[in-house]
């Protein structure tokens, strides 16, 4: 992993990083052109750090904001093999953060893609890059069913009692011994 994926992924996270000024825009193009050729080669986490190059720490322009979109996707991308749903949902959640109330075309996306990650296992965000805590919790969807691992950890609970109960069942079966 390279150095600037590291800083990527640390500031990201919201960890003590100074805020990034958005790049000026005639500066996006090679990191644009730099993620689709990653992209081409299978390299999502390089695409995804280019990506973030472009979206800046709060994105303000309609390209940072698709960007982030983008990278929100290959994060949560089932091809990718460093699947990343922790950073997807933070993704998303800074994109709804973010994006103008009206923007009807990449807000369901970035809904959607929030929603997988937690049932994917993220945890929920609370508070997605620069907005407050109190903001998060208006604009983030809520996921009404359980996550996946949580219904996986539940069927392999059920089946372990419904073995039990087999086990119980041949027990009292059994022909006694003579």
């Amino acid at each position: 992993m390279s150095f600037r994926l590291i800083a990527v992924a640390v500031c990201t996270a919201g960890l003590s990083c100074a805020p990034f000024a958005s790049p000026p825009r005639s500066t996006t193009a090679p990191a644009r052109d730099r993620a689709q050729h990653a992209l081409e080669i299978g390299n999502h986490s390089g695409a995804i750090a280019e990506l973030l190059l472009v979206a800046g720490r709060c994105p303000a322009t309609e390209d940072e904001r698709h960007a982030l979109l983008t990278a929100a996707a290959l994060a949560l991308d089932p091809s990718n093999g460093s699947r990343q749903v922790e950073l997807g949902a933070s993704l998303a959640a800074r994109y709804l953060a973010t994006a103008p109330a009206g923007d009807a075309d990449g807000r369901p996306m970035a809904q959607s893609f929030y929603l997988i990650a937690l049932e994917l296992g993220a945890e929920p965000v609370t508070a997605p890059g620069c907005i407050s805590v109190d903001s998060a919790a208006l604009v983030l969807p809520k996921r009404d069913a359980a996550s996946m691992p949580d219904r996986i950890k539940g069927l392999e609970r059920e089946l372990a009692r419904l073995r039990d109960e087999l086990v119980r069942i041949r027990k009292t079966l059994e022909p006694s011994p003579p």
